[in-house]
């Protein structure tokens, strides 16, 4: 047995080193091998690059390194070993593609060492699969280079290190613009705060997340929502902005219509609401107060339907169903009773305008409630009056034309002198009757007259 731990003589100091070498060599848990700078031969194999590359030790020793590479790197290959025999020693390492026995590749990371073995010149490998890291920097690649979110890793001083295409499209600026970048140049700062004192303040905290203002290139305002991470690595910090300034302007449009909606329910002269079906919820416009005088604030949701007039509800209530569901029905004219808060009864006319999902389901309406109680009064007396008016046309074409007509005749033959069987006087008499009953003709008409005058007044 070989003491180790006693003073060594140079024999057992080689027998201890080949020990060692041995062990670290055969016992590693990661593929190695040795071959020959100047054959390529594998020259040894321990068992960790057995198992790995699916070959046994004899067939492995069988095998050049050049075997172990795609056909497309072996120049790549060539290459690089002939760098390592310029040199005595040397130590290399990098990135490359091998290939098994079942001709799957994979990609490795290799370290190697110049070494002399019975004099010839071989090299020493240490082979690390990193196949299922490189996939995952791919995916991580391809996800920071295509998400629609800008991405910036800077450093302590807030300069850019690395960023991705969203960054490039959201700021205008080319990558090379960017290089000479620092955060600050792209963020809008309030007034009066100091942007070092910021950063120095973001470096000591942790995840911090907000909406910022932004700067284009070209100057006009972006709003971001960001989410900003100090140290993910040493040194490097992290910040993912979101352009939300379409989200917010649309926003803020969509309050001002709402705003506009409101002011105009209160300014109609008719009962307006806003129907949300889907939670059966109804919001008046003051118009409904002002019109049928029931106060909104005591009255439920089902205010309308409650006070449709009891002989006209059934009807009201199954045209609204119908519509309801009819997914090409798009609006709902209908006529009824209503029953006002002093219990006066209003002829009312109902509009309903559905809005309607993909499906053709109606998920809200407006409507509007119009008092006709007056205009249909008034357009019943305007049918009445025009009812008045023919008559006092028919009278004028027909009744008045009789006397007129026995009237001009009669004139005529008092012109002639001819009077036949009649003598003047008889005719004379005549045209007075004539005239009498054209004067009754005309009083009926100007009493007609007065009475659709008076009417309209």
């Amino acid at each position: 047995m070989i003491n180790y731990t006693q003073g060594k003589s140079e024999k057992s100091g080689s027998i201890s080193s080949e020990v060692m070498y041995r062990d670290l060599f055969q016992l590693n848990p990661q593929p190695m091998w040795v071959y020959d700078v100047e054959t390529f031969e594998i020259l040894n194999v321990n068992e960790a690059a057995v198992r790995h590359y699916g070959y046994s030790r004899d067939e492995f020793l069988r095998l050049t390194i050049k075997d172990l590479r795609p056909a497309a790197d072996i120049p790549i290959l060539v290459s690089a070993v002939e760098k390592v025999r310029r040199y005595d020693k040397l130590y290399s390492s990098g990135v490359y593609r091998h290939r098994k026995k079942n001709g799957t590749i994979i990609d490795v990371d290799i370290q190697s060492n110049i070494i002399h073995i019975d004099g010839r010149k071989a090299e020493l490998v240490l082979s690390t699969d990193i196949t299922e890291k490189c996939k995952a920097d791919e995916k991580f690649k391809a996800v920071f280079e295509n998400t629609r979110d800008a991405i910036m890793i800077c450093d302590d001083g807030a300069n850019c290190l690395d960023y991705n295409a969203a960054v490039v499209d959201m700021f205008g600026y080319s990558r090379k613009e960017l290089d000479q970048l620092n955060l600050f140049d792209l963020v809008k700062v309030r007034d009066g705060e100091d942007p070092h004192g910021l950063w120095k303040r973001f470096l000591k905290g942790n995840i911090r997340n907000g909406k910022m203002h932004l700067i284009h290139k070209d100057g006009s305002l972006i709003i971001g929502s960001f989410n900003a991470k100090p140290n993910i690595l040493p040194g490097m910090h992290l910040c993912v902005v979101t352009d939300i300034t379409e989200k917010v302007l649309k926003s803020k449009a969509l309050i001002l219509s709402n705003e506009r909606y409101k002011l105009i329910l209160n300014a109609a002269n008719e009962a307006i609401y806003d129907w949300d079906i889907e939670r059966d919820k109804v919001e008046w416009g003051t118009g409904f107060k002002d019109i049928f005088g029931y106060d909104l604030a005591v009255y439920n949701n089902h205010i309308w339907s409650d006070n449709i007039y009891h002989e006209d509800k059934e009807r009201v209530v199954r045209e609204i169903s119908e519509a309801l569901n009819d997914a090409g029905r798009e609006m709902l004219v209908t006529e009824c009773r209503y029953v006002k808060c002093d219990e006066k009864v209003a002829l009312v006319e109902h509009r309903i305008i559905f809005l309607r999902n993909v499906s053709g389901k109606a998920i809200r309406a407006v409507g509007s409630v119009r008092d006709i109680t007056d205009y249909k009064q008034n357009l019943h007396r305007i049918q009445l009056q025009n009812e008045q008016l023919k008559e006092i046309a028919w009278i004028q074409s027909h009744v008045v034309r009789a006397p007129l007509s026995r009237m001009m005749g009669l004139v005529e033959l008092l012109k002639m002198g001819e009077y036949g069987d009649l003598g003047k006087e008889e005719i004379l008499n005549l045209v007075q009757q004539s005239a009498t009953e054209l004067d009754n003709v005309i009083k009926e008409i100007v009493n007609k007259a007065d009475k659709v005058q008076s009417e309209d007044d």
